[in-house]
């Protein structure tokens, strides 16, 4: 009998496929299917043990999150590869090089899938397994770097509840006419070198220039030429070195360069924020508080690079609905943000200001804006 139920519900089990659903934009958990929540496991030396801890989540935590789909490592443009021999899987990069290895409960049978992160500061695997004689997926997510942009490296970690200031952003250099004109010249051929390269001849600091030297070198194929530029614009003392460093981790021209250690030290995706601008966009400048019913806004706001800035609140209560716009311009006062709210037809002054505080919020930055006496709120970065 015990045999007969054991066979009638091996036969009425089907084969469960665990599926990737995505990882957290605002914190470090992803997803499994519609409504896990996982943890990834920390990696330090190239290895990590144990077994994520996935929990169910309601439909408002899952909001929360800002999941955002992961990247499939395939093809040519692909950062990372896994295999897998018995019980152990192992992921490394392109180059072959090793990034983490894991020993898995059961003898796995496959690797079916690889993605990471926007930063690619984690990286979840899709493989299968046997479990009551039936092969099923399972996945498993690794913290490759902190999702504050801090290397797992305990050296690195700074105490608990502590944050340096971080400096204000110093002024771009005004360009000479000599440099001005050459600029110029370069920006009607974007794509070729040699017009920058005159920039960089008069002026050997210029952060656009190196920028886009470091573009096109890359496009080319020499990336020890890339990098060199990037490191060079890295330690540039130029007040606007530092947003071009931020332009570089987005811009998908790097994408090739994600997983290299020199790459990331010039762009600063592993390090903690070193100015107030760093602080505000060093995470693309998208901002958001989730909202919940007839208790809390849901506030997105974006910051772009020009200074302008896009604001949308939005209050849900008892079948209420407000959804309020609001654009403007930013600036940086200290180690503070002032969002400033034109009205048309009138010029701005500071009554139409209002500033920003930054603020720990568990390990990381957030923003909080009070608008009026009736509108606060406190926002996180979102990765883009």
């Amino acid at each position: 009998m015990v045999r007969l139920a054991l066979a009638v519900i091996l036969v009425a089990t089907p084969a469960m496929a665990d599926t990737f659903g995505g990882f957290s934009g605002v914190d470090k958990p992803y997803l499994i299917n519609q409504d896990r929540v996982c943890t990834p496991l920390p990696v330090a030396n190239n290895a990590a043990t144990g077994t994520p801890k996935c929990e169910k989540a309601p439909a408002n935590a899952l909001a929360s999150l800002s999941i955002k789909a992961g990247t499939e490592q395939s093809g040519d443009k692909a950062t990372f590869a896994a295999t897998a021999s018995g019980k152990t899987l192992t992921v490394t990069k392109k180059d072959g090089s090793p990034v983490v290895a894991w020993d898995a409960p059961d003898p796995i049978g496959k690797v079916v899938a690889v993605y990471a992160s926007q930063y690619e500061d984690r990286v979840a695997v899709a493989y299968t397994t046997r479990r009551l004689g039936k092969e099923v997926t399972d996945v498993v997510a690794f913290e490759l770097v902190k999702t504050t942009g801090r290397s797992i490296d305990s050296t690195m970690t700074p105490t608990p509840g502590t944050h340096a200031p971080a400096a204000p952003t110093p002024a771009p250099a005004v360009d000479d006419p000599k440099v001005a004109s050459a600029l110029a010249d370069a920006r009607k051929s974007p794509k070729a070198i040699a017009g920058w390269n005159k920039v960089l001849a008069i002026d050997p600091d210029h952060a656009e220039a190196l920028y886009r030297v470091a573009q096109i070198e890359l496009g080319a194929r020499h990336k020890a030429e890339s990098l060199a530029a990037l490191e060079k614009l890295a330690a540039s003392k130029r007040g606007d070195a530092i947003e071009w460093l931020v332009d570089a981790r987005f811009d998908a021209s790097f994408a090739a360069l994600r997983a290299e250690p020199k790459y990331r030290a010039a762009v600063g995706l592993d390090r903690p924020a070193q100015t107030t601008y760093e602080r505000a966009m060093g995470f693309g400048g998208q901002w958001e508080q989730t909202g919940t019913s007839c208790d809390k806004a849901e506030v997105k706001l974006q910051m772009m690079r020009d200074r302008s800035f896009k604001l949308r609140v939005k209050t849900v209560c008892e079948g209420h609905i407000a959804d309020l716009p609001f654009h403007g311009t930013w600036r940086i006062d200290g180690d503070e943000l002032v969002l400033a709210f034109p009205t048309s037809g009138q010029k701005t002054s500071v009554k139409d200001e209002t500033s920003c505080k930054f603020e720990r919020s568990g390990d990381e930055d957030g923003l909080r804006c009070k608008l009026d006496r009736d509108l606060e709120f406190v926002v996180l970065p979102t990765r883009r």
